[in-house]
């Protein structure tokens, strides 16, 4: 097939979906569960696994992550590990800590042995991105008589099992931005009503200033400050208190954002936007109506 790189083997526990292999290693009084997995060496590098130190693949021997060596209790000059009753094996080397499934999940034991040849098989096909491969390869599996029912089985995206398992994360923010929506639209209205309710009550106090001589300008100013400080002050309190909730919120992220002073600066420039553009409408017609009828106005 034109479209496939590279293909490797592999068994055992894998990295997206669910299926896995695991041993349970007891060393002295603690029980220890290992995922398993045998890689040959094309399957290694198409996971992208980091090594961090290699002491010489085995036949017998096994790369263990980061997480792996902590739960075995064991140091970096470890060249053995017990592996089951009078039964050892050889560290090949130590990987550097995944996250199987996705970046949301904690790193977990792995216990990994590069071979030559893969007994019994599966097979990760690296493709050149082509939007037809997978459907490709269902019609390659349908040719050799596997019904329906099990292709899903035969055939699975590496990229939309990834994307599956962040469903949750995804209604997540769909509920956010839509009450995200629904809060600006609130505001909005909010922002309406009390200019309204602003203009009235000061509506006496423009006129007299524009018969005094302010000019329309100054008295927009004016009328802008006064409106806006309670939001200026809102902004003091908010900001601190917001960045303690995300701050608080991202520790749960092992890959995360850094809340960078320009995330505040923007929302509150939004939010003062917003505000002037509910209450400038109406400051403005205030200011346009003759300070005669504004005085007569009770």
């Amino acid at each position: 097939m034109p479209f496939v790189e590279r293909i490797g083997e592999y068994s055992g526990t894998t990295f997206v979906t669910y299926s896995s292999s695991i041993r349970s290693i007891t060393n002295g009084d603690k029980l220890t569960s290992l995922f398993l997995t045998d890689l040959d060496s094309t399957a290694f590098a198409l996971y992208g696994l980091d090594i961090l130190k290699d002491y010489g693949n085995t036949s017998n021997g096994y790369y263990l992550n980061e997480e792996a060596m902590r739960r075995l209790e064991l140091k970096d000059e470890d060249r053995e590990m017990v592996w089951g009753k009078d039964e050892k094996a050889s560290i090949s080397g130590i990987l550097k800590d995944f996250h199987r499934i996705n970046v949301l999940t904690t790193a977990e034991p792995f216990a990994i042995r590069v071979q030559e040849h893969v007994d019994d098989p599966n097979f990760l096909v690296k493709t050149n991105g082509d939007k037809q491969a997978k459907a490709a390869l269902i019609n390659m599996i349908r040719e050799q008589g596997v019904s329906e029912e099990a292709i899903e089985w035969y055939v699975t995206s590496l990229e939309e099992g990834i994307a599956d398992t962040f469903e949750d994360q995804q209604n997540t923010l769909k509920i956010i931005t839509l009450f995200t929506i629904i809060a600006v639209i609130i505001s909005v209205m909010g922002y309406v009503g009390m200019s309204l309710f602003f203009i009235r009550q000061r509506q006496k106090e423009i006129g007299i200033r524009k018969i005094m001589g302010s000019t329309s300008g100054e008295v927009m100013v004016l009328m802008l400050r006064i409106f806006c400080s309670p939001l200026l002050l809102s902004f003091v309190i908010a900001i601190p208190l917001s960045w303690y909730i995300m701050h608080d919120w991202l520790t749960n992220f092992s890959y995360r954002i850094e809340l960078s002073s320009w995330i505040f600066a923007a929302t509150c420039a939004f939010a003062l936007l917003v505000a002037i553009l509910s209450v400038g409408f109406q400051i403005i017609k205030a200011v346009r109506t003759n300070p005669v009828e504004s005085i007569k106005t009770e």
